[in-house]
């Protein structure tokens, strides 16, 4: 056999190819970056979550996306969190590695954190606006937040604006899950307030005292069934039970957080003697002369619903009575009877119908003429309430 010398050639490939491997072992890896859009509530319904904020900041969060925000009032924090599970390891002792969904929702835990202590460190006792603001970009999704994930953390940006609602102090250790903590409600309140407890922020609940009772209304989401109402919920709530009731309504809630503050006596009074009567805010539907107003005996609910057909020919005008089609009832009264009646079957999940309006049966036999969802209202316009 005739050896032969590596050619020139040859030798310059194999130089080529061991300088590319060695230059490919001395490149850093590059750092994983995922990039996740969260919601915010399941960090917020978590007890450790409000615990570690605690009950003398007030945490707000914006309902539309802020652009301007003066640098004066500003306040911004960020945090992280660590994939390594601190309760839960394998077999031979190492930490279980989380999700990034889980990681990220412990960094948005401990990005609250920080921004309650800003709020401290600044005086103030009320954030509002708080919005992600992650290496200061906003984000467009109300709701949301943003967490960039990595191997070894994820990270949260938050900002709001202190003091933004001139300083409404959050109500010291009252928990917003403490339903026997709200004065004055029977039965029919606390299962309302126990639907808004199980509603997703953003939400408002507001209340109206009346002597040693108290009435509830709350609203939820940035789209209300009624496309007249506003979409802000704390709008949209004291506006229900402003419609309702004679009397000054306060916000008692706001997503987590208790807020309620006594409304002084004085003003509650004046309100109720400058207000007058109150109008309805959508046309009486025609009278279908189905039957007497006054008849309950004709009224199709089951027997057991056929005392609540009393109890509202027993309220003041203007009132709305539904009939479900399972045979139960519902009533309501105020400016905005016929709407919060129809939406609080929607909410229940039932199918209901107007049965009768003020001093009128709308009732008709075909339920294809019946009025059983807001939109077939007609609301009035203010200046034609007006005289």
């Amino acid at each position: 056999m005739i050896s032969k010398p590596l050619g020139t050639s040859q030798l310059g490939v194999g130089f080529l190819v061991l300088s590319a491997c060695l230059a490919t072992l001395a490149m850093p890896a590059l750092a994983r970056d995922t990039r996740l859009v969260l919601p915010i509530y399941p960090v917020m319904q978590q007890p450790a979550t409000r615990e570690a904020i605690g009950n003398d900041v007030q945490l707000r969060f914006a309902a539309t996306p802020q652009p301007l925000v003066s640098q004066s009032q500003m306040l911004k924090a960020e945090s992280y969190a660590r994939p390594y599970s601190t309760t839960q390891r394998y077999g031979d002792g190492r930490p279980v590695i989380r999700s990034d969904e889980e990681t990220c929702r412990e960094a948005m835990r401990n990005t609250l954190v920080a921004l309650a202590q800003a709020a401290r460190a600044r005086g103030v006792h009320t954030v509002t606006q708080v919005e992600s603001f992650y290496e200061g970009a906003l984000l467009s999704t109300p709701g949301a937040y943003e967490c960039h994930a990595g191997t070894g953390s994820a990270e949260v940006h938050l900002r709001g604006v202190a003091g933004g609602d001139g300083g409404a102090m959050a109500t010291a250790s009252v928990g917003v899950d403490d339903v026997d903590a709200v004065p004055g409600l029977n039965a029919e309140g606390r299962t309302a307030y126990q639907k808004f407890l199980q509603s997703k922020p953003p939400r408002t609940l507001v209340i109206r005292r009346s002597g040693d009772s108290s009435w509830v209304h709350w609203a939820d989401g940035l789209v209300p069934r009624d496309i007249n109402r506003p979409s802000d919920p704390t709008q949209r709530a004291l506006e229900y039970c402003t419609e309702r009731h004679h009397g000054e309504c306060s916000v008692y809630a706001v997503d987590y957080t208790v807020v309620y503050q006594k409304p002084k006596p004085a003003a509650a009074e004046r309100k109720v003697a400058t207000e007058g009567p109150v109008a309805n805010l959508y046309r009486l539907p025609t009278d279908s002369h189905f039957a007497d107003v006054n008849d309950s005996s004709v009224v199709p609910v089951r027997e057991q619903s056929r005392d609540r057909y009393l109890g509202f020919l027993a309220l003041p005008l203007p009132r709305a009575f539904a009939v479900a089609a399972d045979g139960s009832a519902a009533f309501a009264s105020g400016g905005a009877a016929m709407a919060d009646v129809l939406n609080t079957c929607e909410r229940e999940g039932k199918t209901c119908w107007l049965y009768a309006v003020d001093d009128r049966v709308v009732w008709k036999s075909d339920p294809r003429q019946r009025i059983g969802r807001v939109n077939q209202l007609s609301r009035i316009q203010q200046d034609a309430r007006t005289p």
